[in-house]
Order: structure tokens, then C-alpha cells, then sequence
């Protein structure tokens, strides 16, 4: 009992937690308090366990190591080394197995290729994910865009590195990794994507995993669990088509921010002389860390990102790296491969200095052959100024040959007087090389001339080609646009045709009632003579002891008989002298009072929704003002359609701001509480029982 007494209080809460699925965290839950109680022994819990995974037809080690591995890690909670861990742990000879299993898959797979016409296509759609009022939309993108999961996206810091990168801290699955920050490429512009990043952990608010989770690996896996399948699913939905199928069983969504975000980023920013699998490792961050925090690659997971290759129609590997670089405007290589590089140029520097010291050096032989001995240090001056100097400038090692030449004179002349001009004399051998050196430099910078024009159409036509980019997205947008603003006209035409029945409808009734007036009237009138005439039968029968029906009476009768509508109060026109009956406020309101209460209805959830969790909050449409409006005597259908129409911009704000799709309310579990406590918190409904969803 003593290797126990210092758990802490919630030990059991965090052993509980390593459970993946409820039957092992209610296992961990059952047979732990009893181990720490020695009350069971290791081994009949390790036999427990196994009846257990039999029980669920997990009979095979490849099925049940997670699981053991789930209750291995709790165990370790109450005791690192306790004894049931060898227990309910796989033997080695398993693992081993398994492993060779896993090797064996690797080999077996074949890559799949994506075109480059793919690869624009799958970055143009991801990227106009980014906008969309779906969170899972929002992370699908993300995925492809640079290439982490949702619980990357969510628990880690991502900051702007520059146009087309950002620094990335705090990657999934590295613990010992916290604090190192890296710079990954970003297949959309970073500040866009940066923007969507912000957007989504503001939207998802998962704050409450960061502060009260047990530990950053169990933070990332709550987060996988909640989100994951989500995001998964607007992968398929999105992406399928463009990215082929593999053979095995793995999530596209795996795929894409493993391997697809990968091969293209390699693509498009890798400098070709950076060997591909090197930038993949860098910009996935697998590395190790030295003791003096060296990073250090780390390829043992290479198998799992060479999946997926660009290759060309046919079917040929493209091979291409690099193609967008000099391109895009403010694209740079990432910083870490810019070191390389210039480190290899001083390497090459270092070498050629070496070769150019190696030739000047004064051989023995000529110390033997009487001339001046020279000083170390006097050698290394005078190489290094030779290194300075121009090619055609060095003297040579050896004596070059001549040639003799035959020039007129007046052309040995014309060479005088032309150097002259350019301020050089001296034999006509001088004036020749002067010649030629001149020659040299003038066709060096035509060359350097024509280099830079070459540049300078690139970068036009890189500016060129970006504009067209922004022109193709400008005109989706209007199409997107158009093809919405003609849905609208439909509805609204069919709107107006609803409204023209309405007031047709309106007008038969209107009739209807000014001829009911005019039958209440002359009823009104017959009542009155009726009146009259029962009076005097009243006081003659009192004198005479008449009979009760009289003339009068039975003339009275025939005509209600006549009209037997007249009879009937006419609904919606009160009689003069008659009030209503009722004050319930569930009674018909003008509709100037229902305009005004279905305001009061919207701004109630609005304000609801701001201050709540997603899984309490409501998408506001009629269902939803429906299901209150019904308590205030407010659910007239077209004012409804019109309040929605006339607040539209506002509440597409309001929804895109809070992650608010248009199918957030299947996922509400308790919507008709929710619509009570609206009701009653924010409109003084007592009612409740009258609040109903109306969906």
C-alpha cells in the first residue's frame, strides 16, 4: 500500500482518460480501485481483460494492441512498474510480428500520381474552403492547405514567417518537441490561410481542453476524438475526385495532410539542388533534437509520405521540383534551405581558393634553382590578392606560348590611336591583349544584360499570370454570385405569386364580411321590432291570458329561417356592444404587433447564441421562430418570411462569425429546452409547454 500513498486525488479520472473507447475506460474504471486495494491480483485482471476482447471478437494481437496498450498506460498511472503491466502487455514475440506485418504493407503499396493540373485544382478548392460558415469545410481545407491535423490546427501557434509560410510550434505526437517552432510552406497565400487558422480555434473554443486537460497528448486526443471524423467526412465529400484511392482502408483526410500537402508543397517550393525526401522531412517536422539542439532528420516515416507523386497523364513520374518559385510574388525558399545553400556556395568558395593556392605555391625546385626564398605568410598575401582578381587578370604559372603575326601597318596604326583614346599604350602586343580584354568584358555584360531582361519577363509574366489567377477567381465569384441572385429572383417571383393569392383571397373575404355587415344589420333591425312586438304580447296576454306564439312572433322566426346566417356573429367584426371574451395572448394579433414580436424572437436568439456553447446554440430560421412565436400568437408564416428576408445580411454575419451551418440544428440534441429557456430568459415566456421546435 505504501508505493501508493502519493497519488493524487483524481489518479483514477486520469488513468480512466487512456481509455479510447467507454468498455475500456468503465474496465480501467472497475478493476483499478481494486488492484490498488489489493483486493484482485495482476493476474486475474489480466485474465478479465482477455475474456473481455474475446467477448468483442478481438481475437487477434493486430486487433486487440491498441487496447492493451490503452490499459498499459493506465496501469502505469497507479504504478510505472506494477506487475500486471507484463501481463496485459503483447509478448515481444508479437510485436515483432506485427511490426513485419507493417513493413510488409509499406512495401506493398504503390504510389499514386497527381497531375499538376490536380494539384491547382485540389489548391483552388481547398482554398475556397476557407470561406465557408462549415467549420469541418474550414479544416478540410486546412488539411490540404498545410498539412496538419485538427488537433494541430487547434492546440498549436502559428504565426506570419512570410508571403507564403508560417512558423508552426508545438507539433502533434512530439512532447520532447514543445518550443521548437518551424517553417512550413502554405499552398495559399499565408496571410489567407493564417486568417482561416485564427478564425477556426476562435470559433471551435477549445480553451477549455488547454487549461483543464490532464496533458498536451491527451488535450490532441480529445480533440481528434470530438473532431476528426467530422473534418474526414468534407474530405471525401470535397476532395475525392481529385485525389486517387488507395488500396488500403486508411481516411482520405489521413492522406491529404500526410502525403498529398506534402508531394505538392515539395513541387511547387523545393529548390531543385535540396533532395525532395529532405525538404518533406524539414517541413513535417521529423527530426530529432541533439543535446546542443541540433535538429536531425528523421526518415523512418518516409514510406508514409512518398504515397502520392506528381506524375504525368500517362502515367511517368514529372521529377519537377520547385516550379512556382520566381513566380509567385513574395515567394522565398524557406529559410533553412537558404542556410544550406549558402553554405555549399562557401564550401565550393573554400575549394576553388584551395586549388588557386595549391597552383601559386613555390615548389623546391625552384629554392634549389637560386630564386628568393619567400615567407608562408607572403604566399598567402599574394594568393589571396590573386583570388581577387579577374580570371584574365592572374599571371600565368607557366610561360604562355606566342605566335607571330603579320599586321599591316596602318591597321598597327588605327590599334594606337583607338587605345590611345581609352588612355592605354604601349607595344603592339599590349595594345592587343588591352584589345581583347576589353572585347571580353563588353560581351560579359551584354550577357549579364540579357540574363536580367530574361528576369525581368519572368517577373512580368509572373505578374502576368497573377492577375489572370485573381481575374479567374473574380469571375467564379460573380458566377457564384449570379447563379444565387437568380435562385433569389425565383423565390421571389414565386413570393409575389403567393402574395397575389393572398390578396385575392383577401378581397373575396372582404366582400364576405361587408355582406355579413349588411345581414347583421338587418337582423340587428328585426330584433329590435321583435323587441317591440314581444312587449305589447307580453302585456296583452297579462291582460288577456293570450296564446304565446302570436303572429308577430312566428313572423319574426321565418325570417332568422330565411337567414339563417344572420344568425351567426360574424368573425373578426365584433357586434357593437360586444367585447372579446378572452385577453390570451395566444389571441390573433394586426401585423404591426407580429413584426414587432418576431424582431424580439430573433434578437432573443442572437443574444442566446453569443453567450452559449455550439451544442446549445440554434440556427435561426422559421423552424426556430416557429417554435416561439407559436407561445406569442405570432406565427404567421409570410411575416416570418419577411422579417428573415429583411434581416438576411445580418444573420449571415451572425452564423458565419459563430461556425453556424445550415445543418446545425440536426445536431442539437435538445432543441425544444433550448427554445424554453430562450423564452423564458430572454422574452418572460411562462408557457413553456406551448414552445415547440418546429422542425
Amino acid at each position: 500500500m505504501n508505493r501508493f500513498s502519493s497519488l493524487p486525488d483524481n489518479w483514477l479520472d486520469v488513468a480512466a482518460s487512456h481509455g479510447a473507447t467507454k468498455w475500456v475506460k468503465q474496465f480501467i474504471l472497475e478493476s483499478l480501485p481494486q488492484l490498488q486495494e489489493q483486493s484482485i491480483s495482476p493476474q486475474r485482471v489480466a485474465l478479465l481483460f482477455a475474456d473481455e476482447l474475446d467477448s468483442r471478437g478481438l481475437s487477434t494481437p493486430a486487433k486487440q494492441k491498441n487496447y492493451r496498450s490503452n490499459l498499459v498506460q493506465a496501469l502505469k498511472v497507479l504504478d510505472p512498474n506494477h506487475p500486471a503491466i507484463a501481463l496485459v502487455s503483447l509478448s515481444s514475440e508479437e510485436y515483432r510480428q506485427l511490426n513485419d506485418a507493417q513493413r510488409g504493407k509499406l512495401a506493398d503499396r504503390e504510389t499514386r500520381f497527381l497531375t499538376s493540373d490536380q494539384t491547382e485544382a485540389l489548391v483552388q478548392r481547398a482554398t475556397a474552403l476557407l470561406g465557408s460558415a462549415e467549420w469541418s469545410e474550414v479544416a478540410a481545407g486546412l488539411a490540404v492547405l498545410v498539412g496538419r491535423r485538427i488537433s494541430e490546427i487547434l492546440l498549436s501557434e502559428f504565426s506570419l514567417k512570410s508571403p507564403w509560410s508560417l512558423w508552426f510550434s508545438e507539433m502533434s505526437k512530439k512532447d520532447e518537441a514543445i518550443g521548437v517552432t518551424i517553417e512550413i510552406p502554405t499552398l495559399a497565400p499565408a496571410q489567407v490561410v493564417l486568417a482561416a487558422i485564427e478564425r477556426l480555434q476562435k470559433g471551435l473554443r477549445i480553451e477549455d481542453l488547454k487549461l483543464n486537460s490532464l496533458s498536451p497528448k491527451l488535450a490532441k486526443q480529445t480533440v481528434n476524438q470530438r473532431f476528426s471524423e467530422f473534418v474526414a467526412a468534407r474530405c471525401v465529400q470535397h476532395f475525392r475526385e481529385l485525389v486517387p484511392a488507395r488500396s488500403d482502408r486508411d481516411h482520405l483526410y489521413t492522406h491529404i495532410f500526410r502525403a498529398v500537402y506534402a508531394t505538392i508543397a515539395a513541387h511547387w517550393f523545393c529548390p531543385p539542388t535540396v533532395p525532395e525526401y529532405l525538404f518533406k522531412a524539414e517541413i513535417q517536422g521529423h527530426f530529432t533534437l541533439t543535446s546542443e539542439g541540433r535538429k536531425l532528420p528523421n526518415y523512418s516515416a518516409r514510406a508514409n509520405y512518398d504515397d502520392y507523386a506528381i506524375g504525368s497523364p500517362d502515367g511517368n513520374r514529372d521529377g519537377r521540383l520547385g516550379i512556382k518559385l520566381g513566380l509567385l510574388p513574395g515567394l522565398v525558399v524557406l529559410e533553412g534551405f537558404r542556410r544550406g545553400t549558402g553554405q555549399a556556395e562557401m564550401a565550393s568558395s573554400r575549394n576553388i581558393d584551395k586549388n588557386n593556392q595549391d597552383k601559386d605555391k613555390i615548389t623546391e625546385e625552384q629554392v634549389k634553382q637560386g630564386k628568393p626564398s619567400i615567407s608562408p605568410d607572403q604566399v598567402s598575401h599574394a594568393t589571396q590578392a590573386l583570388a581577387q582578381l579577374p580570371p584574365h587578370a592572374q599571371a600565368p604559372t607557366s610561360k604562355p606560348k606566342t605566335k607571330r603575326i603579320e599586321l599591316q601597318a596602318h591597321d598597327v596604326d588605327r590599334l594606337s590611336q583607338l587605345m590611345a583614346s581609352q588612355g592605354v599604350m604601349g607595344s603592339p602586343m599590349v595594345l592587343f591583349q588591352a584589345l581583347l580584354d576589353r572585347f571580353e568584358a563588353l560581351s560579359t555584360q551584354q550577357q549579364q544584360h540579357q540574363t536580367q531582361t530574361v528576369q525581368e519577363v519572368a517577373t512580368t509574366f509572373a505578374w502576368f499570370t497573377q492577375e489572370v489567377e485573381a481575374l479567374r477567381l473574380r469571375v467564379n465569384h460573380l458566377q457564384t454570385e449570379r447563379d444565387r441572385l437568380l435562385q433569389a429572383q425565383s423565390e421571389v417571383e414565386q413570393l409575389q405569386q403567393h402574395g397575389d393569392r393572398l390578396l385575392a383571397e383577401n378581397a373575396q373575404l372582404q366582400a364576405r364580411v361587408l355582406e355579413l355587415r349588411g345581414l347583421e344589420e338587418q337582423l340587428h333591425q328585426v330584433r329590435s321590432h321583435w323587441q317591440h312586438t314581444q312587449a305589447q304580447l307580453e302585456g296583452i296576454q297579462h291582460l288577456l291570458g293570450g296564446r304565446d306564439n302570436s303572429p308577430e312572433q312566428s313572423a319574426i322566426h321565418s325570417v332568422i329561417d330565411r337567414h339563417p346566417e344572420a344568425s351567426t356573429p360574424v368573425q373578426g367584426v365584433p357586434s357593437p356592444g360586444n367585447q372579446p371574451q378572452s385577453d390570451s395572448p395566444a389571441r390573433r394579433r394586426n401585423r404591426g404587433e407580429t413584426i414587432t414580436a418576431l424582431h424580439q424572437i430573433i434578437d432573443a436568439i442572437i443574444a442566446w447564441n453569443t453567450t452559449h456553447e455550439p451544442e446549445e446554440q440554434l440556427r435561426i430560421s422559421i423552424p426556430t421562430i416557429k417554435g416561439l412565436a407559436g407561445a406569442m400568437g405570432a406565427s404567421y408564416q409570410p411575416a416570418i418570411q419577411e422579417v428573415l428576408k429583411e434581416r438576411a445580411s445580418e444573420l449571415e454575419e451572425h452564423h458565419s462569425r459563430l461556425l453556424i451551418g445550415t445543418r446545425h440544428n440536426a445536431s442539437v440534441r435538445n432543441k425544444n429546452q433550448v427554445l424554453r429557456a430562450i423564452g423564458r430568459d430572454y422574452l418572460g415566456l411562462d408557457n413553456g409547454k406551448q414552445v415547440k421546435y418546429a422542425g
